[in-house]
């Protein structure tokens, strides 16, 4: 994933390691594609030595200079190849691990297991504050949304909010077989 970000990013625009990482934090990429920031300046080194992308200038802000890079020809073909390989992929929408975390539930004092969902519950619930004010930021930034982003995140909100449900009944449910 962190290769086809970077990539359709400069695909768009040249930008530094920086904007990009910034983009990916104000748009809460980062909350659900499991990219983490020093990944991008270790993914741009990569790839600038395969070809992929070039160092187009520096800009200089204050005392720091930013690097900044664009896509290669190699690089939009290789856009292009992960693209679609992406696209192939089927959607993971089951929580493997978290279901295999219930059949052991059992074996966890019940406050303890009634804490942790408390805890679960109040950070999804953050999260989902955060995709929000993702939602906005991206709409503030972009404007109208286009199709596909506003279902996009209509979809990740209706799965949070499908989680969070779970969430309470499995609270419920094991706070009642106390």
């Amino acid at each position: 994933m962190v290769r086809l970000v970077i990539l359709g990013l400069l695909n768009q625009r040249p930008m530094s390691g920086y904007e990009i990482q910034q983009l990916l934090q104000v748009s809460r990429i980062d909350q659900w594609s499991d990219i983490l920031p020093g990944s991008i300046y270790h993914a741009l080194k990569k790839m600038a030595a395969e070809g992929l992308v070039a160092l187009a200038g520096t800009e200089q802000t204050g005392m720091r200079t930013k690097a900044i890079f664009e896509i290669t020809d190699a690089g939009r073909a290789e856009y292009r190849r992960v693209l679609r390989e992406a696209w192939s992929q089927v959607p993971r929408s089951l929580p493997g691990d978290f279901y295999l975390l219930l059949s052991f539930a059992h074996d966890m004092p019940r406050a303890d297991l009634l804490a942790a969902l408390r805890e679960l519950i109040a950070r999804l619930e953050e999260r989902l504050a955060q995709w929000e004010e993702g939602r906005a930021a991206k709409a503030a930034a972009v404007g109208d949304l286009p199709p596909p982003i506003r279902a996009a995140f209509d979809n990740g909100r209706e799965h949070m909010e499908a989680d969070l449900r779970f969430l309470r009944r499995l609270l419920e449910e094991f706070a009642e077989s106390e």
